[in-house]
């Protein structure tokens, strides 16, 4: 009897693959006719060239053996010239549907001036098992010059789950977004009902406002309830670099914009992703009143020269929502002071913790840790450092390291430790945390415990040696991690 299965479940496989084509689209022909005509297991290759079209790939369903691959080669370019969005509209766009990689391209040039929204790459409305792989993103345009409240924005890759099926298993991996003039959008956003999302090691910089966003309660998915908002994602391995809105004419020279940025999301793993020369490293808030970001992670994180904040946290006022069981872990930061500095709670941060992490900033080491509003009860600081042009420490909370961590070239972002740091060794290994129920977290971590420190450092080094932690992103040695 098994052998029976086994065949069948074999012979399925083989119906399902045995027809897969790869359909060659060559310049001055049509990439939509190629996507129409696509099954799965097929494979749309585009062959070097300029196209000068939008293609919507919608209703399509591969498998988890045979996707739709639509791929680029080398130089083929999806263009916006000539073209414009209607409403919210990408050159690529994938709607409703299942088992879909897009791949590979070059996407640039779709402009809109006013309310209509241009999008490099969109999904929209539902889909499962949806990938967008090592494409570059730039030049997508709002050239508008009105000034909030007024709506208008573009997206270099956007996702928003719009229904109550919603997106699930999103993949967005090696993508670079920049150059590109968003106005009151983001370069990179996962908004609205999504669930299971994993973002890695993509690079996004240059934009003129936020560069990586994970959004909810926006009535994206207005039948949703508490499912209109991101969840269970997996950040890692990320670079946000040179994100600021001091030039959109939106926010009227404001700077604002943060590298990482999650507004009601929840369950998110922030883990080994760089941060610097934004307007804010990371934030963790929430723009909705008695909506909350909540159970957010961030652990071993580069965060340095950004130009106002390297961690901010909470409601921007006390009409805002609240950020609750905020975990903040094992990171380096450097330098990072304007309106606010390294750590900044804003209003109503809850029942969040912060231990092991490297505060060097630019004033005095008090002056890296700032609160601006209230409501801020039941958060606990265990063992962090703090450091910067005297040690002055009146009013740090949690138990003092007041010393030099003795980064190799903080200036240059490489906040890794000399040999005769003080941040060696000097770390706590936390509690892991337990709870978060989801597919996604069942297969990264089968035992049920997410481990709180991570598993590994920044380079991917063994994060406990010897059963000891070192302070910050770097665990100093060359101590491999296990696979």
């Amino acid at each position: 009897m098994n052998l029976v299965k086994a065949f069948a479940a074999a012979a399925c496989l083989l119906a399902s693959t045995a027809h897969a084509v790869t359909i060659t689209v060559s310049p001055g022909q049509s990439i939509q006719s190629a996507v129409n005509t696509a099954n799965a297991g097929d494979t749309v290759r585009v062959l070097a060239g300029t196209y000068a079209q939008k293609v919507l790939i919608s209703g399509k369903s591969g498998s988890a053996t045979a996707f739709i691959t639509v791929q680029g080669d080398a130089g083929a370019i999806i263009s916006g010239s000539g073209l414009t969005p209607s409403g919210r509209e990408g050159l690529i766009t994938i709607k409703n549907s299942n088992y879909v990689r897009v791949q590979g391209f070059e996407v640039t040039g779709l402009t809109s001036s006013g309310s209509n929204t241009p999008v490099g790459i969109l999904i929209e409305g539902n889909g499962a098992n949806l990938q967008i792989l090592s494409n570059k993103i730039h030049d997508i345009k709002n050239t508008s010059t009105c000034k909030d409240p007024c709506s208008v924005g573009a997206h270099g890759l956007a996702v928003f789950g719009t229904n109550t099926t919603g997106v699930t298993d999103l993949l967005v991996q090696g993508n670079e977004v920049y150059k590109n003039v968003l106005q009151a959008s983001e370069a990179l956003v996962i908004n609205g009902n999504v669930d299971r999302f994993e973002v890695l090691g993509n690079n996004v910089h240059d934009n003129n406002n936020i560069g990586f966003d994970f959004i909810g309660y926006e009535g994206e998915c207005s039948g949703c309830g508490d499912n209109d908002r991101v969840r269970n994602g997996l950040v890692r391995g990320n670079t946000s670099a040179n994100n600021s809105s001091t030039t959109n004419p939106w926010y009227g020279g404001e700077g604002s914009a943060g590298g990482f940025y999650v507004d009601g999301g929840r369950n998110i793993i922030f883990d080994r992703n760089i941060s610097t020369g934004n307007d804010i490293g990371f934030e963790f808030a929430s723009e909705h009143k008695n909506k909350a970001t909540e159970d957010i992670l961030m652990t071993g994180n580069f965060v340095y020269n950004n130009r106002e904040a390297g961690l901010s946290l909470g409601g921007y006022s006390s009409s805002a929502g609240l950020a609750r069981r905020i975990n903040v872990h094992n990171n380096s930061f450097y330098k990072n002071q304007g309106w606010g500095t390294e750590v900044t709670l804003q209003y109503k941060v809850t029942a969040s913790n912060f231990s092991n992490n490297i505060f060097f900033g630019k004033g005095t080491a008090a002056e890296s840790y700032q609160v601006e509003g209230t409501g801020n009860t039941g958060n606990n600081w265990g063992v962090n450092q703090w450091w910067g042009t005297s040690t002055s420490s009146s009013g740090l909370p949690g138990t003092l390291k007041i010393s030099n961590p003795l980064y190799v070239a903080p200036a240059t972002g490489n906040l890794h430790l000399q040999a005769a740091s003080p941040s060696i060794d000097a770390g706590t290994v936390g509690t892991p945390l337990t709870g978060w129920s989801s597919p996604l977290w069942t297969r990264y971590f089968p035992s049920g415990a997410i481990p709180l420190n991570g598993t590994q450092d920044i380079d991917g080094q063994a994060r406990i040696e010897n059963s000891l932690i070192d302070l910050g992103a770097d665990e100093y040695g060359t101590t491999a991690a296990s696979k």
